[in-house]
């Protein structure tokens, strides 16, 4: 199975700390392997929270970066795909 460079740019997980959380966005944004994504719908259903999603120009995957917010320690991690009706 071939693994996406989008999957090995930071294993999925939430952050250890605020300047953790802007290193890898900035990572993210400087990064020419994503596009931008409209958020379709905030993590948990609420808004509030930064949160950006990012599409991987390769593979298609849709990347979530949520900012922490404690006790909250924020989020990177795939969108999963709608479930099906």
């Amino acid at each position: 199975m071939i693994t996406c460079r989008c999957s090995q740019l930071r294993v999925a997980s939430s952050f250890s700390s605020f300047p953790d959380y802007d290193t890898h966005k900035k990572v993210v944004l400087d990064s020419e392997l994503f596009d931008d994504e409209p958020v379709a719908q905030h993590y948990g259903g609420v808004g509030g929270l930064a949160e950006n999603w990012f599409k991987c120009k390769t593979c298609g995957e849709v990347w979530r970066l949520v900012e922490p917010d404690p006790p909250f320690k924020g989020m990177w991690c795939p969108v999963a795909p709608p479930a099906s009706v």
